[in-house]
């Protein structure tokens, strides 16, 4: 097939058969720059058409969201404490759509240790204490201490 394209005002526009074939292709899984190779008209044509007009009015992009229906009940399930897992067999949505629904939150479980916390930990490993001394005394998970126990052992005090 010829690369006939015609030009409006400056702008570029693919034929009806071009888009057609660029479609076609594309759900064959062709790489872009050898779908553009194939037409004869240039890669940034094709990226342009696939992800800005094709890949937003196709089916398959419309229910792409759908996860989002049910972030609603995602949230409240984190916001409950409900681990991860149990999350995705309850909601069927998948991690990383579980993940993406996520960062729309600013609720968060685990709040990050201050900067005086940390070198707080750092001083009682550099005075020999415990693991299970120092969470005890901060009045903090002892998986979140261990983690920086075992950092201020390997790098050291700062």
């Amino acid at each position: 097939m010829q690369g006939v394209f015609k030009r409006n005002g400056g702008m570029t526009s693919l034929t009806q058969e071009q888009k057609e074939e660029i479609v076609r292709l594309y759900k064959l899984k062709v790489m872009n720059k050898n779908i553009a190779t194939i037409l004869n008209i240039s890669k940034h044509l094709v990226n342009n058409y696939i992800y800005k007009e094709y890949l937003l009015t196709n089916e398959r992009a419309k229910n792409t969201c759908s996860h989002m229906k049910s972030a609603d009940h995602v949230l409240e399930l984190y916001k409950k404490g409900i681990p991860y897992k149990e999350i995705m067999y309850i909601t069927g949505v998948k991690y990383h759509h579980l993940c993406e629904i996520l960062k729309l939150t600013d609720h968060r479980r685990v709040h990050g240790l201050s900067i005086k916390i940390v070198r707080q930990i750092e001083n009682m490993v550099a005075e020999n204490r415990r693991t299970c001394d120092i969470a005890k005394e901060l009045d903090l998970d002892y998986n979140r201490v261990s983690h920086w126990v075992r950092k201020a052992k390997k790098e050291g005090v700062h």
